[in-house]
């Protein structure tokens, strides 16, 4: 990650703690556990990244692409989205290869309203959004989840259980409300989790799977 990526991050940061969730942008480990399953992939797929932020999952995910894959990267912050355009053009881990499809999307991830993907890497805070936004992002996330398609957010460790404790009763309302949430759609298509370590803060990676079947 380059310094002014880091700095761009921070800025952004300390103006929209709510979309951004972080103070520095995630670490190599954190990016290589959020695009595990990806890793495995067989045959022709597409990839969903939604908050693609500075590119810190990006950069992980443009070299397993092959000629043939779409990958769509949607991020609302324009800031951001101009840095991400810059590292497309000048950052080697950022170049795909011939007949790969990349998409880089300036938007609110809820207009991704069709079709489906393999994969969906997803790295925005849900935990700050209020309940009924969780509900709507995730439902819409399993939506344009192909069946057997795979899932992967992340979750930093600590800072919602320090968040929780210094919180207003409404606040610690919500955040109990979004975790119950975000429960239920786990005992549907959890399939794994791992913690990352090597992170600031550190972080949880779980990826759900959905099922083949139209029964879910």
């Amino acid at each position: 990650m380059t310094t002014n990526s880091t700095r761009l991050f921070f800025q952004q940061f300390r103006r929209d703690f709510f979309h951004m969730g972080a103070v520095l942008p995630s670490s190599a480990a954190l990016g290589r556990a959020g695009v595990a399953y990806l890793a495995q992939k067989q045959g022709s797929v597409r990839v969903l990244e939604a908050g693609a932020g500075t590119g810190s999952f990006t950069r992980e995910i443009v070299p397993l692409l092959q000629p043939g894959d779409t990958l769509d990267a949607v991020e609302l912050n324009g800031d951001l989205v101009a840095l991400l355009k810059q590292r497309f053009a000048t950052e080697p881990e950022f170049q795909s290869r011939p007949g790969v499809t990349v998409n880089l999307i300036n938007a609110d991830v809820r207009s991704i309203s069709s079709g489906q993907y393999d994969y969906i890497v997803f790295s925005l805070p849900l935990t700050n959004f209020p309940p009924a936004l969780v509900e709507e992002i995730l439902t819409l996330m399993l939506a344009r989840l192909k069946p057997g398609g795979v899932f992967s957010f992340v979750k930093y460790i600590f800072i919602s259980r320090f968040k929780y404790l210094f919180s207003r009763a409404d606040v610690k309302s919500h955040m109990d409300t979004n975790q119950a949430i975000i429960h239920a759609f786990a005992a549907k298509y959890q399939i794994n989790q791992r913690a990352v370590l090597a992170n600031v803060p550190p972080t949880w990676v779980y990826y759900w799977q959905k099922p083949m079947t139209n029964d879910q």
